[in-house]
């Protein structure tokens, strides 16, 4: 084996009748590694934009929901039986109303939101809401031109027996905070208001109450909803995780990564090309080493086995160099992008996207070790095709054309 090693090495070296070798040598090497590089950074920023939207979805959002259908005289002891569940960490009580605002002769339908407690409220730094007072989104306060102090009026749609829509509960309120939730949906319609002004609307409309569970653990939520269900017996509740109530988003996410990460891929196949041009050229130009080889004692496979190693040697300092290249790009995202604003006023993030300043990434190791092996698969099917057609060659054929 030691022999073979020694033999590839000898046969990559440039010698000036294959200098042209050595050029395309390289370029499949940097081919290598500028594929690799690209699908681990691309890969890594849209982990970090997902993750990014876990947790602003997270941050006014309960990991489980329970929604009631009608109202339970055991409500309390379902409660207690839920807290003594040691995966949960907290678990609340209230309403989620739609509604519709108006003000300065402008509507907007909204989310009207108030959880038992200052569960949300410490999620937006705020340590008490009093009656009557709401908080905002920014671009909802933009849109309806509404400032901290002006009044709102507050109307919740109520459905009647035979289908028909009415308006009750017509309540002013007065914005305590406009506040910066972070995804446009929540800016856009998401308001809080007070928990007895909550308790007020929902019983005149004869709305039942949602129970807000937190876990330590988010990933555990599809597991803590089965136990949960366990409790809650009968029909008369939905149960849902954050998981589930997001899934169209994250569905999206996820097929977006995947389509991005299968293009970029191709540039690595494309440069696998290169290696197998590299190898074949490489063949073709040692004809006669390969014939002494041969005649000294060498047998198909142990030819196979040196060009297969040359080959290889390739692709792993390509997918190496690519790895480096790929994670310190990431870990200096931030000096790239003042560079590339101070110098060429370049913004890879355009002012005001998400409420993001720089650009999120995160590195899973799992994942581009899915990204090298990968390569690593497709390098070897590439590498193997011109081996064998290396351990072939007739050295009696080829001594008679180079003596020719």
């Amino acid at each position: 084996m030691r022999n073979k090693l020694f033999i590839a090495y000898r046969l990559l070296r440039s010698k000036k009748e294959s200098r042209f070798i050595s050029i395309v040598t390289l370029s499949s090497i940097i081919a290598i590694s500028i594929g690799i590089a690209a699908v681990i950074i691309i890969l890594s920023v849209m982990n970090g934009f997902e993750s990014e939207i876990h947790q602003r979805i997270l941050q006014l959002n309960s990991h489980i929901t329970i929604s009631l259908k009608e109202s339970r005289s055991d409500i309390d002891t379902l409660i207690e039986r839920l807290e003594r569940i040691k995966e949960i960490k907290r678990v609340s009580i209230g309403y989620q109303l739609k509604g519709i605002i108006e003000s300065n002769k402008k509507t907007s339908a909204v989310i009207v939101k108030s959880f038992n407690g200052d569960l949300f409220l410490q999620k937006i730094n705020l340590t008490s809401i009093k009656r009557s007072e709401v908080i905002i989104g920014q671009e909802l306060a933009q849109k309806m031109n509404l400032r901290i102090g002006d009044r709102l009026s507050l109307s919740i749609p109520n459905i009647t027996a035979k289908g028909k829509v009415s308006f009750l509960n017509n309540q002013t309120f007065v914005i305590k905070k406009i506040v910066v939730y972070g995804l446009q949906d929540y800016d856009a319609s998401l308001l809080f208001i007070n928990e007895q002004d909550a308790d007020e609307i929902a019983q005149a409309n004869q709305f039942t109450k949602k129970i807000s569970i937190d876990l330590f653990d988010i990933y555990q939520a599809k597991r803590i909803t089965m136990m949960v269900k366990d409790i809650f017996d009968g029909k008369d509740y939905r149960i849902s995780d954050w998981t589930e109530d997001n899934s169209v988003l994250f569905s999206a996410i996820n097929i977006e990564k995947m389509t991005m990460t299968f293009l970029l891929f191709l540039i690595v196949v494309i440069a696998m090309f290169n290696v197998i041009v590299m190898l074949s050229m490489s063949i073709d130009a040692k004809k006669k080493e390969i014939a002494v080889l041969k005649t000294i004692g060498f047998n198909s496979l142990d030819i196979c086995h040196i060009f297969f190693i040359q080959g290889m040697g390739n692709v792993l300092i390509g997918i190496f160099f690519g790895c480096l290249l790929g994670v310190t790009t990431l870990l200096n995202l931030d000096q790239l992008e003042r560079i590339l604003t101070s110098v060429f006023n370049l913004r890879l993030l355009p002012s005001g996207l998400y409420y993001i300043e720089t650009m999120p990434y995160l590195i899973k190791i799992n994942e581009i070790s899915i990204i090298c092996l990968s390569a690593i698969i497709i390098s070897i099917l590439s590498c193997l095709i011109p081996s064998f057609r290396a351990g072939k060659q007739d050295p009696s054929t080829i001594t008679r054309f180079h003596n020719g």
